[in-house]
């Protein structure tokens, strides 16, 4: 059984091309240009050769083709990187949909394999939640792997997926205790809605004044932590019979984010690589000449991985035994007697002890005024499951935040491709994080060989040189850095992808998530000049500049040139909702 490799293989030797696959990459026999000035029709952007990659890039690349898949809620990335518009060099980021039909993630999946010619060179998993890695647990109708089908030469994951017998020490240490978090979770979910579905507790509601709102609430709340299990792939039904260690929970995206180590295990292939922030891959790691790539995240910080905002938001830093910490052992600990003294406010000796003798006996007695089933939803016994909320929040920011960041450089032109997966604010700042109160040095830089030249590379650098950002977690509040993130992307070419479905978002959690966040999409279509596309929606550009907020429009030359470079599939999809859009958006970085 071969060994999980640290670093990736050479190249395999570049093959013969597979004839009938149709190109797709920017080519106008799969693509139709979508923008328009004014409502003029605009070129197509420039098509690419008509046969698939179909081994290790020999050329040196010098532009990057950025298709994002519009399957629905959820990131699938296919990067074609060109030499002189000839694809050399195929590179996937995630492959997941955190609701819907799935059949649509399939589509996406049998159109990689084809435009791909069954190979890409390279994989990114970025981190464990199904709306990133579903995909690469789906089989066909015969129940057959769909990965199965394609072969894969490299697999690039974060230093925290290495947690195998010979893996890394802190993220086997941080898996295991984000493994408990999961099942402490879905167990408090359990409890509170065995408290809040029994048949007298409804009753009693609906007999208060505003009882029928108040529970009504308590439903939603319930609905809410659900959602968030779900992005671990942990059903109702898995809550509703969880076993008493939990020990079957999340194994679906678990088997996601193992499919590649495991297949590797197996087969010898393909190449698994586990990078740390302020590592590089260049064309010696990947095969590919001309590009560069950064690892920004995770941070190899425990603290830094807990910061879910930061004080340009709303502060809420988690200490070692904050409120989800607690809550945790609360619920972890029925047997533990040292968790259960630390926990408690109260010495022993004035711990209620149980009923004395003769108290049940007594209809006024204390015992009986509070355990009388009349006044059970006055009880207070079960509100204590409302921080599960907190938890909730800290094991899904945890994960958005052990996202792996990657900084991908065209190294003639120095423009920059910015993939920050899901990541918090906590991975952000980590970023341009000094290297102590006496050294304002950045602690994370690389030393890199340009134009026969040493050089020092750092963060805050590549933020000002990306023309492409592919915006985090959705456009939601919390996952792009102001100050020590998009503030820093002052080029004139920058360019944003979203992977967001609003009507999608909308259905989530108790009130709907407000993805794309209002104050961030403003500004993105500020820093942008409204070059902005959406899964959802396509180019917010395709109908020319009008009815853009003041300081996001575009000059005429910026409008030519970003529609010149947006395509779109001729395939198109069904939503839930009933809508068509094409299969995917793309669109061309020049170098």
């Amino acid at each position: 059984m071969a060994a999980v490799k640290k670093t990736t293989r050479k190249a395999a030797p570049k093959k013969a091309a597979s004839k009938g696959v149709k190109q797709a990459a920017s080519s106008a026999s799969a693509s139709k240009a979508t923008g328009k000035v004014d409502k003029k029709p605009v070129k197509k952007a420039a098509p690419a050769a008509t046969a698939p990659v179909t081994g290790g890039a020999t050329a040196k690349a010098d532009s990057v083709s950025v298709r994002m898949y519009a399957h629905g809620f959820g990131d699938c990335f296919l990067l074609t990187f060109l030499s002189k518009e000839k694809p050399v060099y195929r590179m996937l980021i995630d492959c997941g949909m955190l609701t819907g039909d799935t059949d649509r993630l399939r589509q996406v999946i049998d159109h990689i394999k084809t435009d791909c010619g069954g190979r890409l060179d390279l994989v990114v998993q970025t981190h464990e939640h199904k709306d990133h890695i579903s995909g690469f647990n789906l089989r066909d109708k015969n129940k057959n792997l769909l990965w199965d089908a394609i072969k894969v030469d490299r697999v690039w994951l974060a230093w925290t997926e290495n947690t195998g017998s010979n893996g890394d020490d802190l993220a086997i240490q941080l898996k295991q205790k984000q493994d408990k978090k999961k099942k402490a979770l879905a167990k408090a979910l359990q409890l509170y809605n065995s408290s809040i579905q029994q048949a007298e507790h409804r009753t009693m509601m609906n007999k208060e004044y505003q009882g029928s709102d108040y529970y009504a609430a308590q439903q939603r709340y319930a609905t809410a932590l659900q959602q968030i299990l779900g992005f671990f792939d942990i059903s109702a039904e898995d809550v509703a019979g969880l076993a008493a260690n939990g020990a079957e929970l999340g194994l679906t995206m678990k088997d996601a984010m193992g499919y590649f180590i495991n297949r590797s295990r197996t087969n010898g292939n393909p190449d698994i690589s586990f990078w740390n922030p302020g590592e590089q891959a260049d064309a010696k790691t990947t095969g590919l000449p001309g590009i560069n790539f950064y690892f920004l995240g995770p941070p190899k910080d425990y603290d830094k991985l807990r910061v879910m905002e930061d004080s340009e938001h709303i502060e809420m830093y988690l200490t070692e035994m904050g409120l989800s910490d607690n809550f945790f052992v609360a619920l972890t600990s029925e047997e533990d007697e040292e968790s259960n003294e630390a926990l408690s406010p109260f010495h022993k000796r004035y711990r209620w002890q149980g009923p004395m003798k003769g108290e049940q006996e007594d209809p006024e007695g204390v015992w009986n005024l509070y355990y009388n089933k009349d006044h059970d939803w006055r009880s207070i016994e079960n509100d204590w499951l409302h921080n599960a909320g907190a938890l909730a929040l800290n094991l899904d920011s945890y994960t958005n935040n052990t996202s792996l960041v990657i900084a991908i450089e065209l190294e003639d032109s120095d423009k920059v491709l910015l993939f920050p997966a899901d990541a918090q604010i906590g991975n952000w700042l980590s970023w341009t994080e000094a290297v102590d109160d006496k050294n304002p040095e950045p602690r994370l830089k690389w030393q890199v060989m340009k134009k026969g030249q040493q050089k020092t590379i750092t963060a805050e650098e590549l933020l000002k040189r990306t023309v492409f950002y592919k915006v985090g977690h959705h456009a939601s509040h919390n996952a792009t850095a102001r100050k020590h993130g998009l503030e820093l992307m002052t080029s004139e070419d920058l360019v944003a992808m979203i992977p967001v479905d609003e009507a999608v978002a909308k259905k989530q959690g108790k009130k709907g998530w407000k993805m794309p966040a209002e104050d961030l999409y403003k500004r993105l279509q500020e820093k942008t000049k409204s070059r902005i596309i959406r899964l959802d929606k396509g180019s917010i550009l395709a109908n020319g500049a009008k009815d853009l907020p003041e300081g996001a429009k575009p000059n005429k030359q910026q409008l030519d040139d970003f529609n010149s470079c947006v395509s779109e599939s001729d395939i198109l999809i069904t939503t839930e909702e009933g809508i068509k859009r094409p299969l995917f958006w793309e669109y061309l970085v020049k170098g």
